[in-house]
């Protein structure tokens, strides 16, 4: 079995596709209001990595914005 472990995905649309290079850290749900409103449903599912780790493969970065004090989003 191979050391390095390696994820990829993106966007529904195939615009933004990215990859992931190691392990995966803690996921967590998080039913906060601008996370129902950001996700569109009841809770946004997310899960960290490593600084370093995340490589964008097609489409570049996202873009951020500003959505409230404490959070911004891409």
């Amino acid at each position: 079995m191979s050391t390095s472990q390696i994820h990829t995905g993106g966007c529904q649309c195939g615009a933004l596709r990215f990859r992931v290079t190691g392990p995966l850290g803690t996921a967590s749900i998080c039913h906060c209001r601008m996370c129902q409103k950001a996700f569109g449903g009841f809770f946004g599912a997310l899960v960290g990595v490593p600084k370093g780790a995340l490589e964008w493969t097609r489409g570049g970065a996202p873009a951020r914005f500003r959505s409230s004090n404490h959070v911004s989003r891409g």
